[in-house]
């Protein structure tokens, strides 16, 4: 590699690596604990559901921490 003069490094990384990602860890959370524990109520409407229930998880410092 004398074109990029030492300056590139290749990491390789898996093709898939669930906890490396804390996209996956916030939507385990979401899954194990939310809306897709418990049936919708009458009214309730999911997409209003689903953004409370991450707006909670945004909304803890610590929770949002451990998924890094």
């Amino acid at each position: 590699m004398s074109s990029t003069q030492g300056k590139l490094t290749l990491h390789f990384l898996p093709g898939y690596a669930p906890d490396l990602n804390p996209y996956e860890l916030v939507w385990s959370r979401a899954w194990r604990t939310g809306v897709a524990r418990r049936p919708l109520m009458k009214g309730e409407k999911l997409a209003q559901s689903v953004r409370q229930q991450f707006a909670d998880i945004g909304n803890s410092p610590a929770r949002v921490r451990s998924f890094f």
